[in-house]
């Protein structure tokens, strides 16, 4: 009698000489799971989820769910695990610091150049603490079979890029797993593998069929948002099914985690600051962001829990009812928050209905679906994924014939109905259980390696659904292999060459013989960088001589490269791989000089107090770009610190952060203690006077650029502003005589910094000066720089930001 197996797949050989042991791994962002699946040669196959042993402060907890949090002790043990997720709640007693000796949530930057300078060796990037995840989970794992697994696989979003993929290798390796390349395997697939497994093939198949059936899996978990369009097809004759992926989404870091962060930022810490009388800027940004929000996770996503069961609950009887929310609250014992010497109280920790659905918006949103990112936390709709996938398999909503939802966060009940109504024609299927579908990638996982174990190939062929290029010396791209191409290419496993040239130095040297040669490969669709192969080349190698690269695609997604040169057969090259500094497509430009300048400051390769000071304070300037002014005042502060006096041009950028943040004391008193720092400087005066002016206080705005003028001496600008304020107290005679002597303190405006030529802009629109604003106008469009690009000397926040713009020469 056939099992399971041989009915669902006849094409596949499952004759067994031995007992096959397959041990399937989901190594997730929040948590882990393992599953086994025994093949003995007679038997119907066996698939388990293993309850793993964990140790918590409270004592030994049991559970097929383990948290993907790593905790160093003070006295050197780890804790993994259900025990370490619960010591984030305890920082100062076990003397933790997340990415010194507390780490979650590093699955999202495997593949990064990302080092946690705090921590020790072993625990100094992503890639090492997913190691001792998968070590505990692997030690766990065999004390309970027994037996060491015949084969281990180990799951990866199906976004996963080269670089992530390759890092999460060395993860399993160091955890000392049985793990090939081709071992590693897309989550959704494992997803579909064993709800096809649990449910059967009627269960995806479409009615009509006479044509494929159009499967969405659309996995949402933790900490990724991966999406796979896969076609599902039954052989007539065999009645076996055949399953085709068509695409995947780009990599999106977007999860539950997200979710759980809202609730800490948008509702536990307002709850937390009122009750103990607290204004939001009395604390900075690390002790939110580093101190309360550890704290806080645990509590944020117990509330979310408890929430969405009674949503579900309610829905059942259809009494969640818009009357009905607002009375509708889920509630937490309260809690003590420390930071340092403080302790802060929360009572009543609650997230009712509606506020629950008003943070989940943004993340339910069809129309804008660009990722939105906050100094605390990220936001992109679920559906930036779905249309993604969609789109790059040619197919749209309507097209979808089944959706198979995975992933914890999939159990929210607002996130299902979602779904549905986005595919109108498809239908939903869901896992029977709320543990089930956090298990069913790992259970899928286990078949899938049980399956190659035993027939000798993966259930679904892998493709490249995204090009490998080659970047030249001029910028274009050579194409390596194109995207759709089968796995693996070649298919024998053989390499391809590719013929090119050393290129001359990039700097230049005492010879023309270039030391090492970079080869940037990124992606052939969006020029996505995926990582860069350094070779050092040998002795006697000059520019123009001939190079032979040799490349390959394994089964596992591992692009594998070598290269030789003809004149020196011999001698082979030794090869660095460099990761990115980010994973997302089309990567915002300051986000990666952001990430490019943190990780310099990590490695230590910026020293000395000056440069020091002067990194913290442009990485200050470049989140304010990114409206992250909270963490931006955090590095303020860092940069203060590597000054022995007090920095006039910081102290300017906090009193221009503080008041765009509404904090008006403290923003006057930076500005105050700027200019009391550097006395003939004016610019701290004038962006005072402008911020009095912007809120109506206008006898306080002229006094104050009075003041400046009386310090700085008669500038355009500061003159200007004078004007701007006269005539908003209705003196315009007086207005008028200081807007003519500023027109006529202004050199040409070909000789004008930007800012500056806004503000001749500003006072010859005040005087209804025609040839002069055609001037400035004329030389706005000569720099091919739209004038509202300028910051316009008008009076508004936007005018404040770096400190050319507010200091004035």
């Amino acid at each position: 009698m056939k099992n399971r197996l041989e009915e669902l797949f006849p094409s596949f050989d499952f004759a067994l000489s031995r007992d096959v042991r397959a041990l399937g791994i989901d190594l997730g962002t929040t948590n882990s799971s393992v599953a086994e699946v025994v093949l003995k040669p007679g038997a119907a196959p066996v698939c388990r989820t293993l309850d793993l042993e964990q140790t918590t402060r409270e004592g030994d907890y049991t559970s097929p769910l383990v948290p993907s949090v790593v905790a160093i002790l003070p006295d050197g043990a780890v804790r993994v695990g259900e025990g370490a997720k619960r010591l984030r709640a305890f920082p100062q007693e076990y003397g933790l610091s997340f990415e010194k000796n507390l780490f979650y949530d590093t699955k999202n930057e495997m593949g990064l150049r990302k080092t946690y300078h705090r921590a020790p060796a072993d625990f100094n990037h992503a890639s090492k603490i997913g190691g001792h995840v998968l070590r505990f989970l692997a030690v766990s794992s065999e004390k309970i079979i027994g037996a060491a697994p015949d084969i281990v696989s180990v799951t990866v979003p199906a976004s996963f890029q080269l670089n992530q993929r390759r890092d999460t290798l060395l993860a399993a390796r160091s955890a000392g797993l049985p793990t090939a390349d081709d071992d590693l395997l897309d989550e959704p697939t494992a997803a579909l593998t064993d709800y096809i497994l649990t449910n059967g093939a009627d269960a995806v198949l479409s009615p009509k069929r006479s044509r494929p059936s159009l499967c969405v899996v659309f996995d949402f978990g933790g900490g990724t948002c991966d999406v796979s369009v896969i076609e599902i097809s039954r052989d007539a004759e065999s009645g076996g099914l055949g399953l085709s992926q068509l695409s995947i989404s780009r990599y999106h870091r977007l999860g539950g985690g997200d979710i759980d962060a809202a609730i800490v930022h948008e509702v536990l810490i307002p709850g937390l600051l009122a009750e103990n009388n607290i204004t939001p800027l009395d604390l900075t940004w690390a002790q939110k962001k580093k101190g309360l929000e550890p704290q806080l996770l645990g509590k944020a996503e117990a509330l979310k829990i408890a929430l969405c069961r009674e949503v579900e609950r309610l829905l059942k009887f259809d009494k969640y009812t818009e009357e009905a929310k607002p009375a509708i609250v889920a509630r937490q014992p309260s809690l003590a928050c420390v930071l340092g010497d403080r302790t802060l109280r929360l009572s009543r920790p609650s997230l009712s209905a509606p506020d629950f659905e008003k943070l989940l918006a943004p993340f339910l949103d069809t129309d804008f679906l660009y990722a939105r990112e906050t100094e605390f936390r990220l936001t992109q709709s679920i559906f930036a994924p779905l249309e993604d996938a969609l789109s790059r398999a040619l197919k749209s909503a309507e097209d979808v014939d089944f959706c198979l939802l995975v992933g914890g966060s999939t159990l929210i009940p607002q996130v299902r109905e979602a779904v549905r109504a986005f595919f109108p024609n498809s239908r939903l299927g869901l896992f029977e259980s709320h543990l089930d579908v956090q298990l069913a990638v790992a259970r899928g996982a286990a078949w899938n390696a049980a399956i190659k174990a035993a027939a000798g190939r993966p259930l679904i062929q892998p493709v490249l659904h995204d090009g490998i290029a080659l970047v030249t010396s001029e910028g274009k791209l050579d194409v390596l292999i194109p995207s759709g191409t089968s796995l693996p290419f070649p298919p024998d496993g053989s390499y391809l060459s590719e013929k090119l040239m050393v290129p001359r130095p990039s700097v230049p040297q005492a010879a023309d013989y270039p030391r090492e040669l970079r080869f940037e490969v990124v992606g052939q669709e969006d020029r996505q960088h995926i990582f860069d192969a350094i070779w050092a080349l040998p002795e006697g190698i000059a520019s123009g001589d001939e190079i032979v690269m040799e490349y390959r695609f394994t089964a596992g997604k591992q692009f594998e490269c070598r290269a030789s040169f003809p004149k020196r057969p011999s001698r082979p090259l030794e090869q660095t791989v460099e990761n990115p500094l980010v994973n997302v497509a089309n990567p915002n430009a300051v986000q990666v000089r952001i990430e490019e300048a943190e990780e310099k400051l990590r490695r230590r390769e910026i020293e000395g107090a000056p440069a020091e000071r002067d990194a913290y304070f442009q990485l200050a300037k470049w989140y304010a770009e990114l409206n992250q002014r909270e963490k931006a005042l955090d590095y303020l502060r860092t940069a203060q610190t590597r000054v022995r006096i007090p920095d006039p041009e910081i102290l300017n950028l906090q009193g221009i952060y503080l008041m765009e943040l509404g904090d008006l004391e403290r923003g006057e008193k930076a500005f105050l203690d700027a200019d009391q720092a550097a006395p003939g400087w004016g610019g701290p005066l004038f962006n005072l006077a402008l911020n009095f002016r912007r809120r109506g206080f206008h006898e306080e705005a002229l006094k104050t650029i009075d003041w400046a003028i009386q310090s700085a001496g008669m500038q355009g600008p500061f003159l200007g502003l004078k004007s701007l304020c006269l005539e908003s107290l209705g003196r315009g005679d007086e207005a008028r005589t200081a807007a003519v002597t500023a027109l006529k303190s202004f050199p040409p405006p070909r000789v004008l910094e930007d800012w500056d030529l806004g503000w001749y802009r500003t006072i010859a629109r005040l005087l209804g000066d025609e040839r002069a604003e055609k001037a400035a106008a004329q030389e706005f469009a000569n720099r091919k720089k739209k004038p509202d690009d300028m910051r316009e000397g008008v009076p508004r926040p936007a005018l404040w930001g770096d400190k050319e713009t507010h200091k004035p020469s």
